[in-house]
């Protein structure tokens, strides 16, 4: 299950004219405008997938409360350059006490954690 969000909040039907035919498909009946926190704490997703090109995008805030219902959370930023990254690798691992699976489309330094992981 996909839950696809743009500037104005969750993808919905009641938005479909001005959706791409693409964006269309992943329009939801319900809850049209919720905020990625407001998905991200509703339906409990396991990945954040990033495209945005919005540098920080993916905040403290939203990662932890992923991380609270998800053991693993795959958190994929895939913009770039690193400045329109959703999160940083080091903050990914930070805020999910290195729990998370983490995959970027910027390079990033490698991590270190406390631990010496």
């Amino acid at each position: 299950c996909f839950f696809v969000a743009d500037e104005k909040g969750l993808l919905s039907k009641d938005r479909i004219d001005e959706l791409s035919p693409e964006q269309a498909l992943f329009a939801r009946e319900e809850d049209g405008g919720l905020s990625l926190s407001e998905i991200v704490n509703k339906y409990k997703p396991t990945m954040l997938l990033g495209m945005t090109a919005v540098g920080g995008l993916f905040s403290e805030q939203l990662v932890k409360d992923m991380a609270k219902h998800c053991e693993r959370p795959i958190i994929f930023p895939l913009s770039n350059p690193t400045s329109k990254a959703e999160c940083s690798a080091d903050q990914a691992f930070e805020w999910t006490d290195g729990k998370c699976i983490f995959a970027s489309g910027s390079p990033f330094d490698p991590v270190k954690m406390k631990d010496g992981r």
